[in-house]
């Protein structure tokens, strides 16, 4: 069986206007929640939100596509804004480990065995594999924009594609302290990362579903020299940059050792904050690091769940948001979550938040969301994470009758709390992206799935 065969495109889509009619509660953003409204898609945007935005006893045809919004929450699609998909195919593996142990035991096998595979005789199969399991299971959780920090492996992006959602490819760059046998020379590296902006930044041209973000994995992982190219190549290209930054206390107290400075105050000693950047973790900045993201253009991507699992600690996104900064959702990889599920993240980055403070009002259901969606998109250059007309249309459609969405307030905190407190991954129904369905009715459309995962199963048992 080839690829072609096991996971390409299996009927072709179409992009008809969409009509989510009569919608129960539609969230178009942080701030508003309506009733009974209806929303018009054409093309790859959203053209009009309101009542009864056609006649009722308009039918389906070739040129458009009802959808019955009663009993149905609509909320702009998730935006992950880090993760790692390569780590679907690491689920499960260690709990009792801390970040530099669980790279050495985890990760840094599998990715040996990845790249040697691929170096020696060509063989990327898994990641394309890979890359649609995640899809997969982000797409059934409501999520349509990700950051796919990953191995520059061919099919990793090409499977994006395939599927219809929307990635930002943010290929780790590296130049020291990863083991030598997974690394490539500094002179390659800068090679494949100047190709891959070429091949895949704002691609396709029609209707982009990647783009490209600068992605040192982590300011100890790249020489001084290696930064710099990076913040000049973001300059040159406009690009964002996003890399972990003090994540454990063993990478902060490392930093201040061997440079005298915090891993972030490194990154502005270089220049690198000078561009867009998305911090990743976070968990450890000090104050002096925080007023100084709130000077330059920094956000943090939030990943709570991962956080826990490798004990490194817990962020400080209430001084983070207090001081302004803006706030992103991450999963993080699979092999420290292990699930790719904002409904989850939801709740417990705010219900640890609130722990955290021993305060229950410093953090909001709808700032989470807004973390989630709005911020999210904003920070990783995509025009969605809201409903609105002439934003991209990337939209998640809830079942609301199961019973344990049952609440009868309309207050608009209420109507959020319940939404982040109570929804379930299981309860998305339908997925759009970039104006297209890309499942409906629970099905993922234009693909096979069990046919994917079969040999999922069956490539990734060779890499186990």
């Amino acid at each position: 069986m080839n690829d072609e065969t096991a996971y390409a495109a299996t009927r072709k889509r179409t992009r008809p206007r969409i009509l989510i009619r009569n919608i129960s509660t539609l969230f178009r953003d942080a701030d508003r929640a309506e009733h009974g409204v209806d929303v018009l898609i054409d093309g790859t945007r959203i053209l009009s939100v309101g009542k009864d935005l056609l006649e009722p006893d308009l039918g389906p045809s070739d040129d458009l596509l009802i959808i019955d919004g009663r009993d149905r929450l609509v909320i702009p699609g998730f935006v992950n804004s880090h993760t790692h998909l390569y780590q679907s195919m690491l689920k499960g593996r260690r709990d009792d480990l801390s970040l530099v142990d669980w790279c050495n035991d985890v990760t840094f096998p599998f990715v040996r065995r990845v790249l040697h595979a691929a170096w020696n005789d060509g063989s990327t199969e898994i990641a394309s594999l890979w890359s649609l399991l995640g899809c997969i299971e982000m797409l059934r959780s409501g999520v349509t924009c990700f950051v796919d920090m990953d191995m520059n492996v061919d099919g990793v992006i090409d499977a994006w594609h395939q599927i219809g959602m929307r990635g930002v490819a943010a290929m780790s760059l590296v130049d020291t302290w990863v083991p030598e046998e997974i690394r490539v020379s500094p002179e390659q590296t800068r090679d494949d990362t100047l190709a891959l902006i070429e091949r895949w930044h704002e691609a396709p041209g029609d209707a982009p579903l990647s783009t490209v973000m600068l992605a040192p994995s982590t300011p100890f992982t790249c020489t001084d020299e290696m930064l710099t190219w990076i913040s000049e190549q973001a300059q040159a290209y406009g690009l964002r940059v996003t890399t972990h930054v003090s994540e454990t206390i063993w990478e902060v107290e490392q930093a201040l050792g061997e440079t005298g400075v915090t891993p972030l105050a490194r990154l502005e000693a270089l220049g690198v904050l000078e561009n867009p950047v998305l911090a990743v973790h976070g968990v450890h900045l000090t104050e002096d690091d925080i007023r100084l993201a709130a000077r330059r253009n920094v956000a943090v991507a939030y990943n709570p769940k991962s956080n826990m699992k490798l004990g490194s600690g817990i962020a400080p996104i209430v001084d983070l948001h207090r001081a302004g900064i803006p706030i992103t959702l991450g999963t993080d990889g699979a092999a420290s979550n292990d699930l790719l599920d904002p409904f989850e993240e939801m709740r417990c980055g705010l219900l640890l938040q609130k722990v955290a403070k021993q305060d229950p009002t410093v953090l909001s259901a709808r700032d989470i969301f807004r973390f989630a969606t709005e911020i999210g998109a904003r920070e990783c250059g995509v025009d969605a994470g809201v409903v609105h007309p002439g934003k991209l249309a990337d939209l998640v459609v809830l079942d609301a009758a199961a019973a344990h969405q049952f609440q009868f307030s309309n207050k608009i905190d209420d109507l959020f709390a319940s939404l982040v407190y109570c929804t379930k991954a299981s309860d998305v129904i339908t997925t759009i992206v970039n104006g297209r369905l890309i499942m409906q009715d629970r099905e993922l459309l234009g693909i096979d799935e069990p046919l994917i995962l079969h040999e999922i199963k069956k490539v990734g048992a060779r890499y186990a």
